[in-house]
């Protein structure tokens, strides 16, 4: 009973710990990954035009309304059903509640790509020993594909990443057990720090390489002729809703721990900040220049994993002192990785809590054991990424798109805009900014949806077709390809899904009666 009481009047230590947990859990892979390549692909300079316009039209206005809606929805409780359950009902709230924490089942899988990788360079063990700059990066293309068991279906179980899966797998629940204030805030006040002086290093020793300013160019010489491309604006909204975390729950249900007189419109401006600071300084200025300065224009055909994992490997193999630099940049990726991976649990811990009065060592384990079993067929199913990229475009983009889009239409059309602002007010140390209350208005929703829509259209009917092993085998076969690998491919793609939906009907069942319990007790 104590347990359950102590878990119950949990909250933030300081606001200063709230908004370095909020922040460490928006700053993740897609800041120093994502990002780079976006801007690689789009134009360079040029691309931080639409990304700037898209921060104040669409991540300053989430932000804002995440932290409102969460504190104001706190009463009921701290999960987001429970939240959502001051604005909601019926079918909508239990649809709203079920989206949360599926995505770690994938994510932590590559956290602990960043954890081998900073082990690998810090022990000299990396052995790329090529000297020529093709020879290097076929070195870590082979190393890469060996160590996450993507040469073939189930050979990751026989990799060293298994052993620092597991290793971040316990890492995470230990702090999650911890709870807010001991476990993740007491560790974002050291990761958040570790990872800005660490960053800080590769920064100065990446802008005191011989000719860097030539890589520098290409991110900050702006080619304007990209900026007449849809394309390049709906990339720019997309990853301004991916750095921020929009649409994870995050925010909306850290500040349901905060009262009226807690300020949410500082702290929600200045965790974002932080994000983007980030992003656009260390990701962008360390990734993008001392890539293209050591490998060239190639480095925009490569992907978000290649970027990471194949290129810059391959540049650190090449600069002096690079085990020590590679280390401590894998190091960094590492960091923000598991603070992001500890916030999305928390949601799911808080719902077991309330929703079914379980103590946190109860609740910690039944998550535990229900994320890791999900884990496994991401894991094993790896083969070029087929069930991580499925997984990754249904949960990491399409329901948080989704999410997102509900809590900002709920927020303008049931709450209000005006009566958000007065709420938000409400204990502010600044007030809400009166011109972001007019984008909200009307430029935020309209704005949202049609980048969703967009990028729907422009990525769907691809995934859609990697289910089809008809049309997988033909393509193949028009490649030259191996069409048995390919339909094997498809196969893989529809399990997951059908998986996904499974398990997405599964948490409905659950929310559904926790809403019915938590409403009977109220009756009685």
């Amino acid at each position: 009973m104590k347990e359950r009481q102590a878990e119950h009047q949990e909250g933030w230590a300081s606001r200063v710990g709230l908004i370095l947990a909020v922040a460490s859990g928006a700053i993740g892979l897609g800041n120093f990954l994502r990002f780079p390549g976006q801007a690689a692909q789009n134009g360079g300079g040029a691309f931080m035009v639409p990304y700037i316009i898209s921060f104040l039209i669409l991540g300053i206005p989430v932000c804002l309304a995440e932290w409102t809606m969460g504190r104001m929805g706190g009463k009921h409780g701290h999960s987001t059903p429970f939240i959502f359950r001051e604005y909601l009902k019926g079918f909508p709230l239990r649809l709203s509640g079920t989206i949360g924490v599926m995505i770690y089942v994938y994510y932590v899988f590559i956290e602990s790509w960043c954890l081998a990788y900073a082990y690998y360079f810090l022990t000299g063990q990396m052995s790329l020993s090529a000297t020529t700059q093709a020879g290097m990066t076929k070195e870590a293309s082979t190393f890469f594909m060996n160590l996450t068991g993507a040469s073939e279906n189930g050979s990751s179980f026989h990799s060293p990443i298994i052993v620092f899966f597991l290793i971040c797998v316990l890492f995470n629940f230990f702090l999650v057990y911890r709870g807010l204030s001991k476990g993740l805030e007491a560790f974002a006040k050291i990761a958040m720090p570790l990872m800005g002086i660490c960053a800080t290093i590769i920064l100065i020793r990446v802008l005191t390489i011989p000719g860097i300013e030539k890589g520098l160019a290409v991110m900050w010489n702006p080619d304007w002729s990209k900026l007449t491309e849809p394309k390049v604006w709906i990339s720019a909204a997309g990853q301004i809703f991916f750095s921020l975390s929009t649409g994870f729950g995050i925010a909306l249900v850290f500040s349901s721990f905060l009262k009226k007189k807690d300020d949410v419109v500082l702290s929600s401006l200045s965790s974002a900040s932080i994000n983007e600071f980030a992003e656009v300084v260390f990701g962008g200025m360390i990734t993008i220049p001392v890539a293209f300065l050591f490998l060239g224009m190639q480095v925009t055909s490569f992907g978000t994993f290649g970027m990471g994992f194949i290129a810059l490997p391959s540049v650190f193999g090449m600069m002096p002192g690079g085990d020590f630099f590679g280390g401590l940049w894998f190091l960094v990726l590492f960091l923000a990785a598991i603070t992001s991976s500890v916030t999305m649990l928390q949601p799911g811990i808080l719902f077991l809590e309330e929703g079914f009065r379980m103590g946190r060592r109860k609740s910690s384990l039944m998550l535990f054991l229900f994320t890791f079993v999900l884990c496994l067929p991401i894991i094993y199913f790896n083969k070029d990424f087929a069930a991580l990229d499925i997984a990754d475009f249904y949960i990491g983009t399409i329901m948080i798109y989704i999410l997102a889009s509900i809590q900002i239409f709920v927020y303008v059309f049931k709450i209000g805009v005006d009566r958000g602002e007065k709420e938000a007010n409400e204990g502010s140390l600044i007030p809400f900014p009166k011109p972001i209350k007019f984008v909200l208005k009307y430029i935020t929703p309209w704005f949202l949806f049609f980048i969703f829509v967009s990028f729907c259209y422009m990525n769907l009917p691809e995934y859609l077709d990697k289910m089809n092993p008809e049309v997988m085998g033909l393509l193949a076969e028009n490649k030259g390809q191996n069409v048995e690998d390919a339909k094997t491919k498809a196969v893989i793609a529809r399990s997951v899904v059908i998986g996904l939906l499974l398990i997405y009907g599964f948490i409905y069942f659950l929310v559904s009666k926790a809403l019915e319990h938590k409403k009977d007790k109220v009756l009685t």
